[in-house]
């Protein structure tokens, strides 16, 4: 799975030259384990921007309480970044149909990778720490949700063209996505 994210990370800096990982690469440089959740410094996330007619499926996070994309943490059936992504959709949304985008696809690499701060837990005894959040596009004609109430309690399909700065992160996306003429793809 290392080799996985560094190529994942390679390739997307080849398209994303401006962009640079200080904390990730260290990480990475002194083979930390960036997959265990339990590394308080920063471990890596895999999420899903879910695209269905020009929509965003966006889900209420119940810890988080804000509208999102699904996504969450590596587990060690996944294999790569991608399937973990893939995993965290169909666990938390339910969707079963959903297909990597062709450009995702095309440059073994997500649209997006951020790095923010996760707030400390005390009822999970997690400190504060960074999340590495590799985001995929995924297709989908596929409208039936069944969400894992354990973790989300509702959802939204949002026209893309009304993302708006309350998520910033899914906003820098789609910034992403008109930059290298993704829409209708």
């Amino acid at each position: 799975m290392k080799s996985n994210i560094k190529e994942n990370l390679n390739n997307y800096l080849n398209i994303f030259k401006r962009e640079e990982f200080n904390l990730l690469k260290k990480q990475l440089k002194d083979k930390e384990d960036i997959i265990n959740r339990k590394n308080f410094k920063g471990h890596i996330t895999a999420s899903g921007l879910i695209i269905n007619n020009n929509k965003v499926l966006l889900i209420f996070h119940n810890k988080l309480k804000k509208y999102i994309q699904p996504g969450g943490h590596l587990e060690a059936k996944d294999n790569t970044i991608k399937e973990a992504a893939q995993r965290e959709v169909k666990e938390e949304t339910g969707l079963n149909n959903i297909v990597l985008h062709k450009w995702c696809l095309d440059n073994n690499c997500p649209i997006m990778i951020d790095t923010h701060l996760i707030p400390e837990n005390k009822e999970k005894k997690e400190e504060e720490h960074y999340h590495h959040d590799f985001l995929y596009i995924f297709n989908t004609k596929d409208n039936n949700i069944i969400l894992d109430l354990n973790e989300v309690s509702n959802f939204v399909w949002k026209d893309i063209k009304q993302i708006d700065k309350n998520n910033n992160h899914l906003l820098k996306a789609i910034k992403k996505m008109k930059e290298i003429n993704l829409f209708d793809n």
